[in-house]
């Protein structure tokens, strides 16, 4: 590990003004130094291919790409094992959070977090420390408590069963909820845009997850792309 070295930053995201105010604040940071700030993956992975980085802080949608973060997280990793990942996402899931620190990130650091966590999150992970908030920690422990208590209910899905063919058993009103879930929406607000209670569409999400088979959040975000066109374009 570096030892009071300047680290390399640089910075994906699809608002230039994010990258805009990043550079603006590592300016004060006397050992980060923000190396690029980029809108579109090809970009970066063209600076990548030209320079050493230490840390990448990573969007997790982009919003004109077609590789989702968890693929691209993936990618990066395997071309670049030594390079360390900080998500940076409005979409603030415990389930894909899991998914992201099992692919390999370093960090997340939600977007309605002020901009201070962010570079608190920086600095902990250029030192190999892995770094999620208090409040993404509780989120994710109450997560790993819903899943159990799924799975004591729900049954395992058939590996023989092709989930693309499951989704014929959904309704429209499930498809939707899915589909939003899927999107980013918390139940409150999927509620909210389509002028029903909480407790309907929670039960419209529970009822599609048992439809396919599915015991928790995280195997739904699990088989998003193999049934991510169908239901996101039903």
């Amino acid at each position: 590990m570096k030892q009071d070295a300047i680290w390399q930053v640089v910075v994906l995201d699809d608002h230039p003004l994010i990258g805009k105010a990043i550079q603006y604040r590592l300016a004060q940071e006397a050992l980060l130094d923000l190396a690029g700030a980029f809108s579109q993956r090809q970009q970066l992975m063209a600076f990548l291919q030209r320079h050493s980085v230490d840390v990448l802080v990573l969007d997790y949608m982009l919003g004109e790409d077609e590789l989702d973060g968890l693929q691209m997280v993936k990618q990066l990793r395997a071309r670049y094992p030594d390079l360390k990942i900080l998500i940076s996402s409005a979409v603030e899931k415990p389930a894909i959070v899991q998914l992201l620190l099992k692919a390999g990130v370093h960090g997340f650091v939600g977007k309605s977090e002020d901009q201070e966590v962010l570079i608190s999150a920086l600095h902990q992970v250029c030192r190999n420390k892995r770094f999620l908030t208090a409040d993404m920690l509780l989120e994710m422990d109450k997560f790993q408590e819903s899943d159990r208590e799924m799975h004591d209910y729900l049954l395992p899905r058939q590996t023989g069963e092709d989930i693309t063919l499951l989704l014929r058993n959904l309704s429209p009103r499930e498809i939707e909820v899915i589909r939003c879930y899927l999107d980013g929406l918390s139940i409150t607000q999927i509620a909210g845009k389509y002028a029903r209670s909480r407790k309907t569409i929670s039960g419209q999400k529970q009822t599609a997850l048992r439809k396919l088979g599915l015991r928790s959040d995280l195997e739904l975000f699990k088989y998003k792309e193999h049934f991510g066109e169908i239901v996101l374009h039903h």
